[in-house]
């Protein structure tokens, strides 16, 4: 039963963190797309950096568990591209979309039933498409850790460091916005 409730528990903290982010609104996505407001991808980025230097630490002491999942380069750039043109046409990602639904944006209620539906006709789809997709490209399970040789500990400990570096040392918005901003302030008339 803890196996259930403690990824339930750290699921919904994550997504309180990313409503409060606010990446559930269509504005701050489409500032993330175009490089105008890093907001998300820092937060992104943070998280990621944390989860890896946590799960490392765990693995220290063997209480992490990887499933790793093959890569099979069809299928991952085939799913790429589809991933990519949905979140072009919505202006939302899976994460995103079920902040959104919670907040009540009934537009981001079309990308949860289309990532419904995707999963769906996959599942029904792979035997199909696992001789197309899977097979011919399967390099395996590839990570950090089998393509350099470093521990677990060692790979997260450096991949995490480096994430939340990155994350503290962005600007939270592109300095051409920040310039535009500066510029439309300059001009505007003061009004007391």
């Amino acid at each position: 039963m803890l196996a259930l409730i403690v990824p339930l528990v750290i699921g919904l903290a994550f997504g309180a963190i990313l409503q409060r982010v606010g990446a559930g609104r269509y504005e701050l996505v489409l500032g993330t797309l175009r490089l105008e407001n890093l907001t998300i991808l820092k937060f992104m980025l943070l998280a990621i950096g944390v989860a890896a230097v946590g799960i490392g630490g765990l693995s220290a002491f063997g209480l992490a568990h990887f499933a790793i999942k093959p890569l099979y380069l069809w299928g991952v750039l085939l799913g790429g591209l589809v991933f990519g043109v949905a979140f072009a046409l919505s202006g939302y990602c899976p994460g995103t979309s079920l902040i959104a639904c919670v907040e009540g944006r009934r537009d981001a209620w079309a990308t949860v039933g289309g990532a419904f539906a995707g999963a769906i006709a996959y599942t029904l789809a792979y035997s199909f498409l696992r001789p197309l997709l899977v097979l011919p490209a399967d390099f395996g399970k590839v990570t950090v850790t089998t393509t350099t040789g470093l521990s677990p500990t060692v790979a997260g400990l450096i991949v995490g460091g480096l994430f939340i570096a990155l994350a503290f040392l962005l600007p939270r918005t592109s300095q051409r916005r920040a310039a535009a901003e500066s510029s439309n302030q300059a001009f505007q008339p003061n009004r007391a």
